[in-house]
């Protein structure tokens, strides 16, 4: 018999969420169970958001990969003077309301991308998110047209502001050419600069040890208008 012998996760509740991270979040949006993952808490759009908003930088500790003890809440930015380091979220304390963003089950259920700007992930909406929707990120942009168009067009938009009088002016550019998308360190299909650790059964609905149902239904709570 094949037994699970993964240790359970203990679910979140909306009472341990940090006071900073509640006054952090935008108005568009609000902290409830998740749909995708029952022990956790996930974020709900309460207003329509429109597609190419963005949303960030994600807030965690600054660690190498070894210090990491939980990699479902991190991402990993390549420094040229550091190398690569893990931004971490796992404390709620130390990182802000975008920790709480979801993994999709699949590419295709993803209304959030990554996005690497000056060493920092953002994430931005790939389509219009209407009220009762929850938020949910992907990594793998690999195939994806709409996700490549506006990676582009973030490129586009960095190199206008490069090119700008007022950014000649400055001694030092905060830009980094190639920063929007680094080569990732192991995942060849990965969006972003930065290697993403989903849990596996949040992003592989044929996994063995998923332990919930991959459905987007909204809990039953009343969006305030």
């Amino acid at each position: 018999m094949n037994q699970n012998t993964e240790p359970v996760a203990a679910a979140e509740s909306l009472a341990e969420v940090p006071e900073h991270v509640l006054r952090g979040l935008p108005e568009e949006v609000r902290l409830f169970p998740s749909a995708v993952d029952k022990t956790r808490i996930g974020v709900w759009a309460t207003k329509p958001i429109l597609k190419g908003k963005k949303f960030g930088p994600f807030v965690g500790d600054k660690k190498k990969r070894s210090q990491v003890k939980n990699n479902v809440y991190m991402w990993e930015v390549y420094y040229p003077n550091l190398g690569w380091m893990c931004i971490d979220a796992t404390d709620p304390e130390k990182g802000n309301w975008l920790r709480y963003v979801n993994w999709a089950c699949s590419g295709e259920e993803q209304n959030l991308f990554p996005l690497e700007i000056n060493r920092a992930i953002y994430y931005k909406t790939l389509k219009p998110i209407a009220p009762g929707e929850e938020l949910l990120v992907w990594y793998n942009g690999e195939d994806n047209p709409e996700i490549a168009a506006a990676i582009e067009e973030e490129r586009a938009s960095a190199r206008s502001k490069r090119s700008s009088p007022k950014s000649r002016k400055a001694t030092v550019s905060a830009w980094h050419p190639g920063a929007l998308l680094q080569p990732p360190r192991t995942s060849p299909g990965s969006v972003g600069m930065s290697r993403p650790r989903p849990q596996p059964s949040s992003r592989d609905p044929s996994s063995k040890s998923r332990s919930f149902a991959c459905s987007l239904t909204a809990p039953e709570v009343t969006w305030n208008q």
